[in-house]
């Protein structure tokens, strides 16, 4: 597929200034235009382990859930808990997204309302937040160079973050080395962790994550495998099964016919078809 040269075509993961770093991990800039008459691939959505707060400031988004069938227009902002379901994006011809990627934890410390209310949704923030919000999507889609765009949303950050209390919670950071290592440490080791027994440590854990720390594993190892697949193509898919903690390879496609709803290799084929690859911007 080709595109025009003078489209400003972007698709980039950008890292937040230094007094937000306990807060944000990163932040997604994706503008995509496609010519008039050109086929929009599709991009196909998995669950990952994020929590996030996304902006269309140009074009608008159409959104399928393979589970359920249901098809409906994203918010122009929405916050989304943890997503367990596959969907089927459908962008516009010309479509700006910026994305706010949170660590564990950070989105219920700024917003105080457990995210198991943002669980496998995108909500309308506009419902949630003050009308500073839409005001920063507007002032987003003024901005004629992308470093502005971040300079807006940093602005609001930071402004947001010195109303919070420094108060984050040991899940947070056993989130995280579930995070970074998914099948390293036992549930029942966790829970200990915390000093919480298990039926505490799960419920905060769904509070402040939006899932509880089971069903969390299992996204963080599925995603984990996928990504890693993409890396190493020339990895068999039991080896990595295997290395993802695994039992064989039978465990590992069940979770990808949970979460992505078709089998490890359809699974890839189709995330290479994303608008990103397809315009050569990942």
């Amino acid at each position: 597929m080709n595109h025009s040269n003078t489209h400003p075509v972007i698709y980039q993961y950008i890292a937040p200034s230094p007094p937000l770093r306990e807060f944000v991990r990163d932040y997604l800039i994706a503008h995509f235009i496609f010519d008039k008459g050109q086929d929009i691939p599709f991009k196909p959505y998995s669950p990952k382990p994020e929590q996030t707060i996304t902006f269309l400031p140009k074009g608008s988004l159409t959104m399928e859930n393979l589970t359920t069938g249901e098809r409906r227009v994203a918010p122009v902002i929405s916050i989304s808990g943890q997503q367990v379901s596959r969907y089927n994006f459908y962008l516009t011809s010309e479509y700006q997204m910026l994305r706010v990627h949170f660590h564990p934890g950070a989105l219920y410390r700024l917003l105080r309302i457990p995210l198991t209310e943002f669980t496998d949704c995108w909500f309308d923030a506009r419902t949630v937040i003050t009308r500073e919000i839409q005001e920063v999507n507007e002032r987003l889609s003024n901005c004629l160079k992308y470093a502005h765009m971040i300079a807006v949303i940093e602005d609001y950050l930071l402004r947001k973050i010195k109303k919070v209390p420094a108060d984050s919670h040991p899940l947070d950071n056993i989130a995280c080395s579930i995070l970074t290592n998914p099948s390293r440490f036992s549930l029942d080791w966790l829970a200990k962790q915390s000093c919480l027994c298990p039926r505490q440590f799960n419920r905060k854990f769904s509070e402040r994550m939006g899932v509880g720390p089971k069903l969390y594993s299992r996204v963080v190892r599925f995603y984990k495998a996928y990504q890693y697949k993409e890396a190493h193509p020339q990895d068999n898919w039991l080896t990595i099964a295997l290395l993802f903690g695994y039992s064989d390879y039978q465990h590992m496609v069940k979770d990808f016919r949970q979460f992505a709803q078709v089998s490890p290799n359809l699974w890839v084929n189709q995330d290479n078809q994303s608008p990103e690859r397809i315009l050569q911007l990942e």
